[in-house]
């Protein structure tokens, strides 16, 4: 979707929410209900929403460290007292460099300090975070200028349950888990895109990686805004060995619950930030070092880490303590990875780069993410915040409307049993008759309910509208991405026309068709035609067929919108010339 053609719909959409909001004013509905149709309209110009997601301990810091290129999210091999954190665009002061969120609606800026008060699951660390919304971190970060990406506390936790702990102790570690629970289920309800994150554990057979994801995602993910990652795959050697074989087929088993999957490993990401900091002077360093040692000897020694650290060989110039020090702290299996890599001859030192980065799978995954959620984060908010005001039309439809048609009954008997006081009243017409206009005039509620019902149905439609425009102009995405990928599939003059057809240059019927062809109902019937007979002749589920589909159907709902507008501009045969 063009930036065009999401600022067309970005309009739309703002101004019906706009005139709903200012319905729900009017007609007297619950405050609260006011602000949150408000807060919807200045919600669609907000920055896509990208939640991670999945168990404790499935790596989601880590992972989000790694996706931003800087260690951030606190990560541990025990679980902590995790709280929500956002990440979003902008700059803050280094001293302070997190906004604390409060329960009570307070916000502070605080220091690393405080943050590393956070963790841990002692009563008082436990206290601490009890009081907490979320944090907030602000940076400079390319991607973060086209999402906000929230790293949820994660679901199953268990916040410590010793028995020697304090009942205080288990009672507030419960009541934390708990929320957890419910924050991260909200989040995955409220975001526009979910990263669902599953452990090592799942990658040793496909049959575990399935129970993982359905245990995660508790049934409920879509595959609409939903991607699947594997993470630390450097810490399985089958999937190491055919990462993308691996996860295409397990993305075509869970094709009905998320969009794809993608196997990454945080871990390696990282150390290949560090490896790279300085000019490469720690890459070259390591590869120079590691091209020292045969080949043969090397292996053994990545066989074992204490064979590493310790062993010496004849034929060894390195000694175990310079191959220690070339680790750096890296995870033994990340940089056994590394080392394979870096140590082949065949290689150059920027082919050993390009190597690590397509092994951890963070460049991948940003294309996928660019490709799949940033473009299209907008139709997915957008289809987000229709769905909410939807909602709340509804709970005014089936709760407010309906106690005030309960309301207006009551008040149409009482209108009878006074009408019918005042017309035995005969001593005074005038003052009777002005009397019971006054009453009408006061206690006619049932028209009052009428209008409000119809002016619901009204704005219900509109958006109804909304979200079965946003549904084909998503299907046209997906379309136009499917050209871009095979575009062999058709003739120049093909891509040319498809590529407007399909909203590339914006959503208005005179920018999907050719120049000087926007009301030419002839024109787009031709073409409507010629399509359907294209996608008849076409193979069969090919990318030719596919597109060929959705031009047709896009041809088609053109041509009924123009004849639309000219059955309602044409002259009235019933009215006299």
């Amino acid at each position: 979707m063009t930036g065009t053609q999401t600022s067309d719909l970005q309009e739309t959409l703002i101004e019906s929410l706009g005139r709903t909001g200012k319905w729900l004013r009017g007609a007297g509905m619950p405050p609260g209900m006011v602000l949150a149709m408000e807060e919807l309209a200045r919600q669609v110009k907000h920055p896509c929403v990208v939640a991670v997601v999945g168990r404790v301990n499935a790596g989601k810091s880590t992972f989000i460290n790694a996706l931003l290129g800087q260690d951030l999210a606190a990560v541990g091999n025990i679980e902590t007292t995790a709280t929500i954190n956002y990440f979003s665009f902008g700059d803050t002061d280094p001293a302070r460099p997190v906004y604390c969120h409060w329960r009570g609606g307070r916000i502070t800026q605080e220091s690393q300090a405080f943050l590393d008060n956070l963790q841990g699951n002692d009563l008082e660390t436990l206290r601490r975070s009890d009081g907490i919304g979320h944090l907030e971190y602000l940076l400079p970060n390319s991607l973060l200028s086209q999402i906000t990406l929230v790293d949820t506390p994660g679901t199953g936790g268990v916040v410590g349950k010793h028995q020697s702990r304090t009942a205080e102790f288990v009672n507030l570690s419960e009541q934390l888990r708990v929320r957890h629970d419910q924050d991260t289920r909200r989040l995955e309800n409220e975001a526009d895109a979910v990263i669902y994150l599953v452990g090592s554990t799942a990658m040793a057979a496909d049959k575990e990686f399935l129970q993982e994801f359905a245990q995660a995602t508790g049934g409920q993910s879509r595959p609409l805004n939903t991607l699947g990652v594997m993470a630390k795959t450097d810490l399985n050697p089958e999937v190491l060995a055919s990462p993308h074989e691996f996860s295409e087929r397990v993305a075509e088993q869970l094709k009905d619950n998320l969009n794809t999957v993608v196997p990454v490993s945080a871990g390696l990401q990282r150390t290949l930030d560090r490896l790279l900091e300085n000019d490469q002077a720690e890459l070259k360093r390591l590869v120079g070092t590691l091209r020292r040692i045969p080949s043969t000897t090397l292996e053994i020694l990545l066989d074992d880490e204490g064979l590493f650290r310790e062993a010496e060989f004849p034929d060894c110039p390195v000694p175990g303590s310079e191959r220690q020090s070339l680790r750096d702290g890296a995870p033994w299996m990340v940089f056994v990875t590394i080392a394979r890599v870096a140590a082949d001859d065949n290689l150059t030192p920027e082919e050993v780069v390009h190597k690590l980065r397509d092994i951890s799978g963070f460049e991948r995954l940003r294309e996928i993410l660019t490709k799949h959620f940033i473009e299209r984060g907008r139709i997915l908010r957008y289809y987000r915040i229709v769905n909410d005001a939807r909602r709340i039309l509804q709970e005014v439809k089936f709760t407010h409307l309906r106690e005030r048609r309960d309301q207006a009954r009551e008040d149409e008997i009482r209108l009878d049993r006074f009408l019918a006081f005042i017309r035995r009243r005969d001593e005074d017409a005038a003052t009777a008759s002005e009397l019971e206009a006054f009453v009408r005039r006061h206690l006619e509620a049932g028209e009052g309910a009428n209008k409000l019902e119809k002016l619901w149905e009204e704005l219900d439609e509109e958006l109804v509208e909304l979200l079965y425009r946003l549904r084909e102009d998503n299907a046209d995405f997906k379309a136009l991405q499917r050209l871009e990928e095979q575009p062999d599939y058709f003739s120049p003059s093909e891509v040319k026309e498809l590529r407007a057809l399909l909203g590339r240059y914006g959503s208005e019927i005179e920018k999907r068709l050719s120049p000087g062809r926007a009301g030419d109902v002839a024109f787009v019937s031709d073409r409507e035609i010629q399509w359907q007979q294209t996608r008849l002749e076409a193979p069969r589920r090919s990318a030719r067929q596919a597109l060929a589909e959705r031009a047709w159907t896009r041809y088609r709902q053109i041509l009924d919108a123009l004849l639309d507008e000219e059955e309602e501009t044409a002259p009235d045969s019933t009215h006299p010339l």
